[in-house]
C-alpha cells in the first residue's frame, strides 16, 4: 500500500512520506476466580503527509481507502500550515532487535503458562489476583518521495498483575508489569513477585509522626512517575518553541551533577527499540542530560522545521493527529550504591515503591502533587512499615537539582531503564 499512495501523489505535491503499520495482539487475562479469557485484535494504520505548494496536510485510515487518504491529505495541504518541509535523504539502517521470532508466534497456550504462573505464585490467603499476559506482532513501514522505503518487523510481550489485599490489613491495588520484545523468562516473574512481597509485607503503621521534607527515596517506578514533567519538558512544540522551563538553555547546568539521562532506540529488545522513526530519519542514541547539563531537546521534522533545528529522530504517527513527537527508551545512568545502602544511609526518610500522577498547580514547569499509596517508613536504615495517605508536594526540577544518591540497579519500566533514587525537596504528608 504504501508504494501506490507515492505513486498517486506523482507530480501533484512538492513533497510527501507515508507509514503503514500493522497489529496483531493476543491477550490472555486469569480472573480473581482463576477464570481464563482470551481477546484478540488486529489493526493497520496509514498515514500520509504531503506538502503542496509551501503547505503541509496529513490524513490517516486504519483501512485500505487509498484514493480517499490521498484526497483527504490533499484537502487538508490547502488550508494547512505554511511550512517548509526538507525530508531525510536514504541512510544505512542501524542493527537493532525490534522482534523476537518466539514471541511474534506466541499463542494463547503459551500466553495462559505465563499468566497461571504469575497468578499462583502471587495468590495467597486474605488475596484477590488478577493476571494477565500478552503479546503484539506486526511490521512498521516508512517510505517518502525522497526514495526513503524501510521497513521493520516489532514484537512485544507483556505480563503484569494486579494483587489486593484483603481484610483488616488491606492494602490499595498493587500493579505490577513487564514488557520486552522478548517473551518474559522466570526471572522476570520471579521479580514481579518480589516486588508484590516488598509492599505487601510491611505493616501498616499509625501514630508516625509528622514527616516534613526529610531524604525521599525513590525506587524505579516512582522515578518513572517522577520524570513525567522532564520527559514533557524536553520534547517537542513546548521544549522548543513553547512553555517548558527547559525552552532556550542549552549547554547550561538544569540539574544535579548527578543525572544523566538519554534516549535510545537503539537498545536492543526494548518496547521503544526501532531503527528508524516515523519520519524517515534514521535513529540514534541522543543524550539530553550530561551530567545535570541539557545538550539535546527532542523533536521531529515538523517540529524541527518551525524551530529551524534538525530533527533528532522522534518522530511518531498516531491515528487521526498530525505527527507528534515522543521519546523510544528513556534511559538514566545508574550510580554506584546498591539499593541496601541508599536505605542504609536514611536515619529517618520515606522510600517510594510507586506514585500515583496527581497533576498539581503547573505540572509542565514541575510543581505537581503526587500520591504514593505504596510508602514506608525508613528509620536507622531500617523499614518499620507502610504509611498510610500519603502525597508528596514539590517541584520536580528542583528536587533534581538536590539528588543525595543514584542506585546501581537500572531497572527496566516499560520503555523507561532507571534506578533508584534519593532526593530531597518533596514535601511528604501523612493525613493518617
Amino acid at each position: 500500500m504504501i508504494g501506490r499512495l507515492l505513486d498517486a501523489l506523482a507530480g501533484r505535491v512538492t513533497a510527501a512520506d507515508a507509514v503503514v503499520k500493522t497489529d496483531d495482539t493476543i491477550t490472555l487475562s486469569i480472573s480473581p476466580d482463576g477464570d481464563t479469557r482470551v481477546a484478540g485484535a488486529r489493526s493497520q494504520l496509514s498515514h500520509l503527509r504531503v506538502a503542496r505548494q509551501g503547505r503541509i496536510g496529513f490524513a490517516s485510515t486504519t483501512g485500505d481507502e487509498d484514493a480517499e487518504l490521498v484526497g483527504r491529505a490533499m484537502a487538508g495541504a490547502a488550508s494547512g500550515e505554511a511550512l517548509e518541509l526538507f525530508l531525510p535523504a536514504p541512510a544505512p539502517l542501524p542493527a537493532v532487535v525490534t522482534r523476537e521470532p518466539q514471541a511474534a508466534t506466541a499463542d494463547a497456550e503459551e500466553l495462559h503458562a505465563l499468566a497461571r504462573a504469575l497468578y499462583e505464585r502471587l495468590t495467597r490467603t486474605h488475596r484477590r489476583v488478577e493476571a494477565w499476559a500478552e503479546r503484539s506482532t506486526g511490521s512498521v513501514q516508512v517510505a517518502s518521495t525522497r526514495s526513503v522505503l524501510a521497513g521493520y518487523e516489532v514484537s512485544v510481550a507483556g505480563l503484569g498483575a494486579v494483587v489486593e489485599s484483603i481484610g483488616a490489613e488491606s492494602a490499595p491495588p498493587c500493579r505490577v508489569h513487564y514488557a520486552a520484545v522478548a517473551l518474559p523468562a522466570l526471572r522476570d516473574v520471579e521479580r514481579l513477585v518480589d516486588e508484590v512481597s516488598a509492599r505487601l509485607d510491611p505493616p501498616i503503621l499509625t501514630g508516625a509522626g509528622a514527616i516534613g521534607s526529610g531524604p525521599v527515596y525513590l525506587a524505579p517506578r516512582a522515578v518513572a512517575a517522577l520524570l513525567r514533567p522532564v520527559r514533557a519538558a524536553l520534547t517537542g512544540y513546548e521544549a522548543l518553541l513553547g512553555r517548558s522551563p527547559l525552552r532556550g538553555r542549552l549547554g547550561e547546568q538544569v540539574f544535579d551533577r548527578k543525572l544523566t539521562l538519554l534516549d535510545d532506540p537503539l537498545a536492543p529488545g526494548r518496547p521503544g527499540s526501532r531503527p528508524i522513526d516515523d519520519d524517515g530519519v534514521v535513529s540514534r542514541r541522543v543524550t539530553l542530560v550530561d551530567r545535570g547539563v541539557l545538550t539535546a531537546l527532542a523533536s521531529d521534522l515538523l517540529v524541527g522545521a518551525r524551530a529551524q533545528v534538525p530533527s533528532t529522530g522522534h518522530g511518531w504517527r498516531m491515528p487521526n493527529a498530525a505527527t507528534r513527537v515522543g521519546l523510544t527508551n528513556l534511559r538514566m545512568e545508574p550510580g554506584t550504591e546498591d539499593p541496601g545502602a541508599l536505605l542504609g544511609g536514611l536515619s529517618r526518610g520515606v522510600m517510594i515503591q510507586d506514585l500515583e500522577w496527581g497533576g498539581g498547580a503547573n505540572p509542565l514547569a514541575g510543581t505537581v502533587v503526587l500520591r504514593a499509596p505504596w510508602a514506608y517508613l525508613v528509620e536507622g536504615g531500617l523499614i518499620r512499615g507502610r504509611l498510610e495517605g500519603v502525597t508528596l508536594f514539590g517541584n520536580v526540577f528542583e528536587v533534581l537539582n538536590r539528588i543525595a544518591a543514584v542506585g546501581n540497579d537500572p531497572t527496566w519500566v516499560g520503555a523507561q531503564e532507571l534506578p533508584s533514587l534519593v532526593v530531597e525537596g518533596l514535601t511528604v504528608a501523612c493525613d493518617r
